[in-house]
């Protein structure tokens, strides 16, 4: 166990001119608030605090984030309160310590949705301030070790919630210690069969493994020595998970693994990292494709190493790792080691590359909409390796492995992705959609007229690029909503200066808002002329409906029923086209309106067919005549003679619907020197359309008239829409 006077003596060894009298002071008042408190161990409670505060210590962290530790459970298990903590250590460690007692309670062992909110919760609290999820962390580890007096059960929930949530965050913030023992603790309640029976082959080779390290790490020295070259030589053992993971990975026994240890070599500075890779390769025989330079290419969370792995003494495989010491501590303890030289940084020092990522992430999941996009964005931002590319100017940027010239797009600024119309990659054309790798050079070719495609969604990596994808396209749906409330919202005012009372009933806080909920359908119409006009609504009625009339399109004559999409076109109305019309896809998306169109009682609507009948006399008068029959008056009429002896009537006809049109068909097809009948659609090869949900909408408006908005139900890929 760590007594205070141990936290306080390690403290001044990083930070001697520390404030050891505020962390006396603080573990004093911890000791008294949980003075008759007992851990489930039986332990008094204080036990956990000096334990987490030992963690914290070990972190090399800053005053204010040990007298945080002590104090992290006053507020939420005991008397005390946020203000009492204030009053007696300040607004600064107040403030830590509420955003911890935040995230502790925040539980994800609920559903996929709550467990994605939580998640949220956790990342926003600890955006504002990193040091409350290393606080965070340093509780989890000295929890998990001791998860043992728990309920089986509760052992196996908190240790799959660690690996889930904070295993992850850790090796991402880069404190790999931390991570790696978390790791081994809940791999043993995880999977309690594998975990003992992988520790007890262990226990049976650590004393050969033991002795190997002590002699390679004399042997490393030594030839470092002879060089000249001063540097510390550390070698360590691989956890126990990490060798469980590697045996899944590759299927491969115990047996064959080879790489039980691997060796540090800290030396003083960069150039002295480079001098010993080149001796040791020239000791021993490099294995290809395992040297990585993440010196010159750091990772994500800012880890600098360089790594090699090489065939040592015995023919024993052995992984090398140099680094410089300021290297070493931020590989050890992260983005945490950021507070041991914060005194001595300028203020305009660039932030640490882990907590800007960390903000990152907090400013786009204010973004996300619903926990599948959620869970997504953290799953990207969490267990994904990179891959490092440059811009033309030389800029490095690091992705996600597997990423596109997009992603790198919208890694450079959203408009860029957004007007992105061509990549250059090594000076050289490319797709969009085409991987990365390390080292190339990106050069985006942008345009005002260029927006996204929903294409987009299924080329890109990155939870930036997906989530800038989104929200255009919510932005172009909100402005099409705006509209379509708009067009709505005068049809039931006329000339009614009643705003200020409908923002009143429909609870806005302006125009705007109503417009786009009443095109989104979250405010119903038939509420609105209720309210508007009481008892008479058949007038508002006609008005919505038949004033902008519903005009079906003359390039493609649909008829209600039809897959339909249409926009106000000024001094006509609202004008509909069938799905494949090219005048549909010649126009931008945003622009359309998916309806479902009802027929009106006793309207006729044009349409056209192809009908291919043999050639011979009377032929056509026996289509025309079936036409007549079934009430189908002949607007237009082209015939055309096919090869052969088929005939193709082009007949344009008046029907009340779709119903009405099939009541056609099968008359014509009756006849005996028809061979075929269909419909009559403008050449085009369809394509997406900006569609809307506008929810309670439907029934409202349904009930109003001829047309409603239809809520957007994706196609399967490959289908057309």
């Amino acid at each position: 166990m760590s007594r205070i006077f141990e936290i306080t003596k390690q403290v001044q060894s990083y930070m001697p001119k520390a404030d050891i009298e505020l962390i006396n002071r603080a573990y004093v008042f911890a000791a008294h608030a949980h003075a008759r408190q007992r851990r489930s161990t039986g332990e008094p409670y204080i036990i956990h605090p000096l334990h987490v505060a030992k963690n914290l210590v070990d972190l090399k962290l800053d005053v204010s984030s040990i007298v945080t530790g002590l104090l992290h459970d006053t507020v939420e298990d005991t008397h005390i309160t946020l203000e009492d903590i204030q009053a007696r250590f300040g607004k600064e460690i107040a403030k830590l310590v509420d955003g911890v007692t935040k995230v502790g309670k925040i539980h994800f062992r609920s559903s996929e949705h709550q467990k994605a909110e939580n998640f949220r919760k956790m990342i926003m609290a600890t955006a504002q301030d990193l040091r409350v999820l290393l606080v965070k962390l340093a509780d989890r580890l000295h929890n998990m070790s001791t998860l043992d007096v728990m309920r089986a059960d509760k052992q196996k929930r908190i240790a799959i919630e660690t690996m889930e949530i904070y295993v992850p965050l850790a090796h991402r913030l880069g404190i790999h210690w931390i991570a790696q023992a978390m790791e081994d603790l809940a791999f043993r309640y995880i999977d309690p069969d594998a975990y003992q029976a992988l520790e007890a082959r262990l226990a049976g080779k650590l004393e050969f493994l033991e002795q190997t390290k002590t002699r390679l790490e004399g042997i490393i020295q030594e030839a470092l020595s002879r060089q000249g070259i001063q540097a510390r030589v550390q070698g360590r053992m691989k956890n126990l998970y990490s060798l469980h993971q590697k045996m899944q990975r590759k299927s491969v026994d115990f047996d064959d693994i080879y790489d039980f240890i691997a060796f540090r070599v800290i030396v003083e500075d960069t150039p002295a990292c480079y001098h010993v890779l080149g001796m040791i390769h020239s000791l021993y025989r490099p294995v290809p494709g395992r040297f990585k330079d993440y010196i010159a290419l750091p990772k994500a969370n800012g880890y600098q190493s360089l790594h090699t792995a090489v065939i040592g003494p015995d023919h024993f495989r052995i992984e090398v790792q140099i680094r410089s010491e300021s290297m070493h501590d931020f590989a050890e303890n992260g983005v945490a080691s950021h507070w041991l030289y914060k005194s001595k940084d300028s203020p305009e020092e660039k932030e640490m590359q882990g907590f800007q990522w960390l903000k990152q992430l907090a400013e786009t999941l204010h973004t996300v909409e619903n926990p599948g996009e959620f869970l997504e964005n953290v799953r990207l931002d969490l267990f994904v390796k990179e891959v490092y590319v440059f811009s033309r100017d030389g800029d490095l940027f690091a992705l996600p492995r597997g990423s596109t010239p997009l992603d790198f797009a919208y890694a450079v600024h959203t408009d860029v992705g957004n007007h992105c119309m061509g990549i250059r990659i090594n000076g050289v054309p490319a797709d969009l959609k085409q991987e990365l790798y390390n080292g190339d050079e990106i050069e985006v070719l942008t345009s005002p007229e260029q927006t996204p495609s929903r294409k987009w969604l299924q080329w890109v990596k990155t939870a930036k690029a997906k989530q800038s994808i989104r929200q255009w396209f919510r932005a172009q749906e909100r402005e099409s909503a705006i509209r379509l409330g708009d067009h709505l919202l005068k049809s039931v005012l006329g000339n009614q200066a009643i705003y200020h009372e409908l923002l009143r009933f429909s609870d806005c806080k302006d125009d705007v808002e109503l417009k786009e909920k009443l095109g989104r359908g979250d405010i119903e119409v038939s509420a609105l002329l209720q309210y508007v006009h009481k008892d008479d609504t058949s007038t508002i009625r006609k008005r919505i409906f038949a004033e902008p009339n519903i005009q079906p399109a003359n390039c493609c004559y649909p008829i209600p029923g039809d897959h339909v999409v249409g926009s106000f076109v000024e001094g006509v109305g609202f004008v509909v086209h069938d799905i494949h019309c090219p005048e549909v896809m010649q126009k931008d998306s945003a622009q359309w309106v998916e309806v479902d169109w009802q027929a009106q009682q006793g309207q006729f609507y044009k349409t056209g067919i192809e009908v291919f009948c043999v050639n011979e006399r009377g032929s056509l008068g026996l289509v025309t005549s079936c036409l007549s029959d079934e009430e189908a008056n002949i607007e237009d009429l082209k015939i055309e003679q096919l090869p052969g002896t088929l005939t193709l009537l082009y007949i344009l006809i008046d029907v009340h619907d779709r119903i009405h049109l099939a009541r056609v068909f099968k008359a014509l097809k009756a006849l005996d020197h028809v061979s075929r009948v269909r419909r009559h659609h403008p050449e085009g090869l369809g394509r997406h359309v900006v569609k809307y949900s506008f929810g309670s909408m439907l029934q409202s408006v349904a009930s109003l008239g001829h047309t409603l908005v239809k809520p957007f139900k994706k196609k399967r890929k490959g289908k057309k829409t």
